[in-house]
């Protein structure tokens, strides 16, 4: 058998796996001997080679002596010469015949022609996502662990715009304290650093099983944070409050955000526990994973996903709220229980959506994108339901069981729908366009939302028990009434809308424009103010959904009552492959949906500019500086009797109208992820 040097190896396997027949066959042919050794990587031993030389004598003599023998019937064999040839063909029919082979003489003749049509590519020219596929083979169970470690410091400057109460930054201590004669009234800086270290492992059991985990340790702890010096805590001289864990009033050092399991089963995937939820770009439910989030939407929920046609479909059920429960009684009696179902709080959940979760799903929509060139389109529809019949009030003092607490009825009924589109596609690879919209409502309504005793009809003398379904529906506007003839009732109607666009058509530079909105209401300050009722009047998006620096991110604290157009461009230089150097430039210019509804009762908010270098190694590392500066309009001024938004103590409205000052800030990131 004839191989070429390149195709050893190969060789060598297919000639074990060939059958002894076409292996002569080739011998036949060429040079090689008729015949092959029982076994190709036996050697002889002196031994052997000692039995190999007495072996041909003893040979000879029973030859001879067989030779000289007769058949039992008495009649001498007939010896019959024949060709070798014939012999050999004979031989290899019948044990073509054994083994079932019947391939042609030539099929394996020519191994060198095979290895000229075979094309051998350097490791180093294969595609990543082909690598990507060669994965070793699982063993379970086993531990995969992702997290991140981050530190980030920001400067903020002026970020209560100097009117006394119309930002939720409130202005220095210093500039206000000592009372009376503040230690530096002028003062306007800001300075914090803070680190976070999250750790995700995940246990795969088996094929089928998985328990996922997520906790942050020291939680966006500001570096340094205690509101005494370690010098006057009580005990050794020089002792650390932060490690004595007595007078820092911080977060919890460890914050467990993801707890639940999956099993896969003929019919989907069933999960339990407390997990992320997110949905499309994040404006309702956010799982505060980008690289500054500092958030995060959380559900405990039981929930089942499968797909159909290619779509993917989730049903849960969330436990939105338990309301009271055993613990919060002070003390210890078996394990924690709800006190009241009435007062829990009830959420089903509903997704429809096409996007990809597995690996193969990702490569299949990869292929289409990158090497079909076919646009992509994904998205889906996101519907929930929130339900509340009542709410325990708690005095000043505490619950204990010297009295129950009372249960006021609340008759609460919210409907949410969210719509989500995404268009991905890479005409070439000097082309790539990105197009996505959410869409969001929320609707209902609240029968009480205030904390007194409602069922009350004019010319009634008792209440209706507006918890009683029959007595609720003889008496639907006895239970949006209190005894003074109040009406409690509110209708919620809020709506948003996101869009965000990516450009890329050649060379180190892609740009985009973002915009959207959010309704609201006619209360000042964003609807924060005496009664809670009026914050229903204002969509509000999730605080981890970032557009800014500044006005959204901070004086506002999230987008509300809003609508905004962020263009932007993004340049990309020395990209090595592994590391690379990005500088981002953003204009955002923003107005009031309602001017009502602003600090000062005008529409215009503010125009800001901020401006992002970052050195990116491959995913792993990240290093950033970001400034961004806010040129705040009349829709953030003091106005005369307007009341205030944030303030230290007590101040009453405004009494004098104030122009809101520039703000600007100066940031820096590093994070480490694995």
């Amino acid at each position: 058998m004839k191989c070429s040097h390149s195709l050893s190896g190969a060789c060598l396997i297919l000639a074990l796996a060939l059958p002894a027949s076409l292996v002569a066959q080739e011998d036949a042919a060429g040079e090689a001997p008729s015949q092959a050794p029982a076994a190709e990587d036996a050697q002889a031993s002196p031994q052997d080679d000692a039995e190999s030389d007495e072996e041909p004598a003893a040979d000879v003599e029973e030859t001879d002596q067989n030779e000289g023998e007769q058949s039992p019937t008495g009649e001498t064999p007939e010896l019959v010469q024949q060709p070798a040839e014939n012999n050999a063909a004979e031989d290899n029919a019948a044990e073509d015949e054994e083994t079932g082979d019947d391939w042609p003489d030539d099929d394996f003749s020519d191994f060198d022609a095979i290895a000229e049509d075979i094309e051998f590519v350097p490791a180093e020219a294969i595609d990543d996502a082909m690598l990507d596929r060669l994965t070793p083979l699982a063993s379970f169970p086993f531990v995969e662990v992702s997290g991140h470690l981050r530190t980030r410091s920001r400067a903020r400057v002026g970020f209560d715009l100097g009117t006394g109460g119309t930002s939720a930054v409130l202005p220095p201590l210093e500039s206000v304290s000592p009372s009376g004669a503040p230690a530096d009234p002028e003062a306007g800086n800001l300075w914090t650093t803070d680190l976070r270290l999250r750790l995700a492992p995940t246990f795969h059991i088996s094929e089928t099983l998985r328990v996922h985990t997520e906790a942050d340790l020291l939680d966006n702890i500001a570096l340094g944070a205690d509101p005494r010096h370690s010098y006057f805590v009580e005990g050794m001289p020089g002792a650390d409050a932060r490690q004595l864990g007595g007078y820092s009033g911080a977060p919890s050092l460890l914050t467990v955000r993801q707890a639940y399991g999956e099993v896969d089963a003929f019919f989907g995937t069933l999960s339990a526990g407390r997990m992320l939820n997110h949905w499309g770009l994040g404006i309702f439910a956010n799982g505060g994973q980008c690289d500054d989030c500092d958030f995060g939407d959380v559900v405990d929920r039981v929930s089942l996903r499968t797909s159909v046609w290619n779509f993917n479909i989730l049903a849960a059920y969330d436990f939105a709220g338990a309301g009271l429960t055993s613990d919060d009684l002070g003390f210890a009696h078996g394990t924690p229980h709800e006190l009241s179902r009435i007062d829990g709080t009830h959420q089903w959940t509903a997704q429809v959506w096409r996007a990809p979760l597995s690996r193969a799903d990702r490569e299949r929509q990869a292929h289409a994108l990158h090497t079909a060139r076919r646009p992509i389109f994904n998205g889906g529809l996101y519907v929930s339901g929130r339900h509340n019949r009542g709410q325990a009030n708690v005095d000043e003092s505490g619950l204990s069981t010297a009295a129950p607490p009372e249960l006021t009825y609340r008759g609460m009924n919210i409907y949410s729908a969210d719509l989500w589109g995404q268009m991905l596609w890479e005409p070439a690879d000097d082309r790539r366009i990105r197009v996505e919209l959410e869409a969001l409502g929320i609707f209902g309504s609240i029968d009480n939302t205030t904390s007194a005793a409602v069922g009350f009809e004019p010319g009634q003398t008792g209440s209706v028990n507006c918890f009683d379904e029959g007595a609720y529906e003889a008496n639907p506007g006895a239970c949006a009434t209190d005894a003074d003839g109040n009406v409690t009732s509110k209708s919620v109607s809020q709506f948003g809308l996101a869009l965000e666009s990516e450009f890329y058509f050649g060379g180190p530079v892609t740009f985009g424009l973002n915009a959207g909105l959010a309704s609201g209401g006619e209360s000042p300050n964003w609807g924060y103010g005496e009664s809670a009722a009026n914050r229903l009047d204002f969509m509000r998006f999730s605080p981890d959904y970032h557009l800014d620096l500044i006005l959204f991110r901070e004086v506002i604290g999230t987008v509300t009552n809003a609508t905004y157009a962020n263009p932007y461009v993004v340049a990309t230089f020395l990209d090595s492959g592994l590391q690379r150097m990005e500088f981002q430039l953003d204009a955002i210019a923003s107005r009031a949906l309602k001017a009502a509804g602003t600090p000062s009762g005008e529409p215009w908010l503010g125009l800001e500019f901020d401006a992002s270098l970052r050195y990116l190694a491959t995913d792993t590392f990240l290093a950033a500086i970001d400034a961004g500066v806010l040129f705040p309009f009349a829709g953030l001024a003091a106005e005369v009797d307007r009341p205030r938004f944030n303030h230290y103590g007590d101040l009453g409205p405004f009494g004098e109208s104030v122009d809101p000052g520039l703000a600007w800030t100066l940031q820096g990131r590093l994070m480490w992820k694995f």
